[in-house]
């Protein structure tokens, strides 16, 4: 009967432990927002748009992308400025900034772009929903 007890009672914290590893769906939101603009930053753009674009608008997406490198904009900052994760119906709203220019012009513009993020179920991760940010 000991054993059942001591048994029961290491399945329990095992499962706790395992609860308390897994981070919360605004964690990972947090967590794909930071690398999908870390790469925007980089200019890793075919990266981002592979892993965090929404695969049926993945095409208009890659257009986007190939004309923002075509157009030599050079992402040198960006700010995250808030964060709204929706429990209710799987989904977040951010609000980030970015410092650019566009060569050959060494004039550094700031603009702010909404995005919109969607968990998918089926990939189990954030997808973007929304296009880049029109750099002009």
């Amino acid at each position: 009967m000991m054993r059942v007890v001591i048994g029961l009672l290491c399945l329990a914290c095992l499962t706790l432990t395992a609860c308390a590893v897994r981070p919360g769906l605004g964690e990972e939101l947090d967590r794909s927002v930071k690398e999908y603009n870390r790469m925007l930053r980089w200019r890793e753009l075919e990266n981002a748009v592979l892993t965090y674009t929404d695969p049926e608008q993945r095409e208009q997406y890659q257009k986007q992308a190939e004309t923002l490198i075509k157009q030599g904009i050079s992402v040198t900052d960006f700010r995250i400025l808030s964060t709204q994760y929706l429990p209710e119906n799987q989904s977040g709203a951010v609000v980030a900034e970015f410092d650019y220019f566009i060569l050959p012009s060494n004039r550094v513009k700031t603009i702010s772009h909404r995005q919109e993020w969607v968990y998918r179920e089926s990939s189990k991760s954030w997808k973007l929903k929304n296009g880049l940010p029109p750099f002009e």
